[in-house]
């Protein structure tokens, strides 16, 4: 991956990142922090305020820009709950895709349609006026791997659910493989069925930056807060490893633009990075 610039965006003043997503084209970026879901202009560093706080590695962009969906929690009589809800950068309007659930075991989109799996149960909504295309979902439940496809929900789990712990599902842009984190061993890639896991190394929050190549951090704590971290770049194969940022940079929770053009990262401060790529 050849890398170019890495430039710090100017956030206005009350506004941080805890975490970050970027459109397609990489012209803009929601960031995820205490002041909320903020719409962030990459070329002005201008903010907009769309939502209020998401959970981590809850908030996606659709394809063509015009609607965030992401996970809000709420709490009733002392319970945490997820909300699944969208809202048009267009006119601002909003909806709720799941209502508030104790079950929520994640989304994805696909084009302008999300999928959302709730208790093991699939549910489909298009994002404009066509009719929703099937999504495929890779979502967590009770710790084990789960793939919903063609709306049928399975267990995959590649190494078993015996004392494992499964963390940031993913499915690649063709569809055709799951990217996942296991507690205590690193990032995995298998296919659908989890049949053929292959080790990509210890990342953790990978994304996938096409489908062969996957994006994630290499983080160092003490116990309390986090000393280094580094954001690096795997081949599925698990044989090519490349340092895309350096440990001082405290790069962490890295985001792609679906056309590649850019990747974004925040650090533990709630500063917001852009890193161009050179095709």
């Amino acid at each position: 991956m050849n890398v170019g610039s890495i430039e710090k965006v100017n956030l206005p003043a009350g506004v941080d990142a805890a975490q970050v997503a970027l459109s397609h084209d990489g012209s803009f970026a929601v960031v995820n922090g205490a002041s909320g879901l903020q719409k962030v202009d990459l070329a002005t560093g201008k903010a907009v305020k769309i939502g209020g706080t998401a959970t981590l590695s809850g908030v996606e962009i659709s394809e063509d820009g015009s609607t965030v969906v992401y996970k809000q929690p709420v709490f009733k009589n002392k319970l945490r709950y997820t909300t699944l809800k969208s809202v048009n950068l267009k006119d601002g309007k909003e909806g709720t895709i799941v209502a508030a659930s104790r079950n929520l075991q994640g989304f994805a989109l696909a084009k302008n349609s999300v999928g959302a799996v709730d208790n093991g149960k699939y549910t489909g909504k298009s994002l404009d006026s066509a009719a929703p295309s099937m999504v495929t979902v890779a979502s967590i439940k009770n710790g084990a791997l789960c793939v919903s496809v063609n709306g049928v929900n399975n267990n995959i789990s590649p190494q078993g659910t015996a004392g494992q712990s499964y963390l940031w599902p993913s499915v690649s842009p063709d569809g055709k493989k799951v990217l996942y984190y296991l507690c205590g061993q690193g990032a995995f890639v298998c296919n659908l069925d989890g049949s053929n896991p292959v080790s990509v190394g210890m990342i953790r929050a990978a994304k996938w930056y096409n489908n062969n190549v996957v994006v994630g951090m290499q983080d160092q704590d003490n116990g309390e807060y986090v000393t280094a971290s580094k954001l690096v770049a795997a081949s599925v194969d698990g044989k090519v490893m490349q340092d895309l940022t350096q440990v001082s940079s405290m790069a962490m929770y890295p985001a792609v633009a679906g056309n590649g053009s850019k990747m974004s990262f925040v650090t533990p401060a709630g500063e917001l990075f852009v890193m161009n790529v050179n095709k």
